[in-house]
């Protein structure tokens, strides 16, 4: 009886559909997908993996069928990103993008109150501040740490009446915000809808510096997050536009914690929540992309 011969049109086209759905599952799996596409694609990208695993059977089951011409150059659709996939990764940054930025009422006309928490998990959740009003950078390059209770900022107060809906870090009685690096969308969404409930509080944000002299004057620059709506290819910074004297010390990109007054001012010809800065400190890289949706 005469050998089967073996298919290597079938072979390669199993191996690229196995070795795809191998890597789907892995990015999913460790979280790193979200380098690329928000959460909300992760069910279809197990969907995804499923079916070129049964492609990756059906064509096992063909491997020794013998076929008249080979034919592989089709295999390169999948080929070619596994390729870039597998290769060397460094996260993308604010200079990498365009120098547009957006709001916090961007991609919502809703409030915090009525949507859930949206963000990435981080090794720091909240930022901590010091009770010193000096208003320097210190000049050791130091990253001192902040100092601020989170039971206090974040529990239930009787003067606020949205405290069991808002995200944590709210001290209505001392009318002080401490932004929880989770919930860095969320309160943005808030501010910006309910601006003028807002004015006048105290507000503690982190987030890197982002400068556009284009469209921002020389004391101004934003406490910044880049946002994913859909996939890398949106990121932009997202955060508020924050008043500063002394913007021209601050290193582009370089990570602070803002510590101010939240009052209403324009941008684009509408009103808008900005911060009078009154207190900046160097802070850690908070790692991960904020996914508004």
């Amino acid at each position: 009886m005469p050998a089967r011969a073996f298919n290597p049109q079938h072979f390669l086209e199993s191996l690229c559909c196995s070795v795809f759905a191998v890597l789907i599952f892995h990015l999913v799996d460790s979280g790193k997908y979200l380098s690329y596409v928000t959460p909300r694609m992760g069910p279809y990208l197990y969907f995804t993996a499923i079916v070129m695993l049964i492609w990756a059977y059906a064509g096992l089951r063909s491997l020794f069928r013998p076929q008249h011409k080979i034919r592989s150059a089709h295999c390169l659709v999948l080929a070619i990103p596994i390729l870039f996939l597998l290769l060397p990764h460094t996260p993308l940054s604010s200079s990498d993008l365009s120098a547009k930025y957006m709001g916090g009422g961007t991609f919502s006309g809703k409030s915090a109150a009525s949507n859930a928490p949206t963000g990435t998990s981080t090794e720091n959740p909240v930022p901590n501040s010091t009770e010193s009003t000096d208003t320097t950078l210190p000049q050791d390059g130091s990253s001192d740490s902040l100092d601020i209770n989170a039971s206090d900022t974040g529990s239930a107060s009787p003067y606020d009446e949205y405290a069991v809906s808002l995200p944590p870090g709210l001290d209505a009685k001392n009318k002080k915000i401490t932004v929880g690096n989770d919930d860095f969308y969320p309160w943005l969404a808030e501010i910006y809808t309910n601006m003028e409930k807002y004015i006048g509080y105290q507000i503690v944000i982190t987030g890197f510096v982002f400068k556009n002299p284009e469209i921002m004057q020389n004391n101004e620059f934003v406490s910044a997050r880049l946002a994913m709506s859909c996939c890398v290819a949106d990121l932009t910074p997202l955060g508020m536009i924050c008043k500063y004297d002394r913007v021209s010390e601050l290193k582009p990109e370089s990570w602070v914690t803002v510590e101010g007054t939240i009052f209403k001012g324009q941008y684009m010809d509408s009103d808008e929540p900005q911060i009078t800065v009154t207190k900046i400190t160097p802070a850690q890289e908070v790692k991960g992309y904020i996914y508004p949706y």
